[in-house]
């Protein structure tokens, strides 16, 4: 039993609201989530990124240079807000074969063409033509164009100064 004296000298404090701890506990969960699919989204990338450079290394000589460069551009994209954003309403091999293109350009490897990359891409995975000819380049569903268009209009405003650094 704690006398008048002993419990008036010891500070009163609230405990903490259940609700905090659920919201904490629910922050770190979305994080983890988030983390987690942020590792997958990150390997898928550098599966494909693979996959392309292999047939385009013998094929058209991209360089284990414009590679490199090329991964370190997707890791910039996933880690930048504003280039991650890009990604949004459209698929993630799009961005990919972009970034394949704009990467060898910069690096000099000129026989790799969206020609090379188009075709390429076909033989190694199975997506679709709509994937090469129906790519979301405006703010409107109905604002779509191919992926040269995409590269203009939405990548290069987007990814320029990714690709030269």
């Amino acid at each position: 039993h704690m006398s008048e004296a002993t419990a008036a000298a010891v500070p009163h404090s609230t405990p903490p609201h259940p609700s905090t701890h659920c919201n904490k506990t629910l922050q770190r969960q979305v994080q983890k989530q988030l983390g987690a699919f942020a590792r997958r989204l990150w390997f898928r990338s550098m599966d494909i990124l693979g996959e392309l450079y292999r047939y385009l290394r013998s094929s058209s000589g991209m360089t284990h240079v414009s590679y490199e460069r090329c991964a370190h551009v997707i890791s910039r994209i996933l880690a930048d807000p504003n280039a991650r954003a890009m990604l949004q309403d459209r698929h993630l091999h799009q961005a990919i074969m972009c970034v394949v293109f704009g990467g060898c350009k910069v690096d000099g490897d000129s026989e790799v063409t969206f020609k090379r990359i188009i075709a390429e891409h076909r033989f190694a995975f199975d997506a679709g033509e709509s994937i090469y000819w129906v790519v979301k380049v405006g703010a409107g569903e109905d604002q779509t164009g191919n992926l040269i268009e995409f590269y203009n209009k939405i990548f290069i405003p987007t990814c320029k100064d990714l690709l030269l650094a």
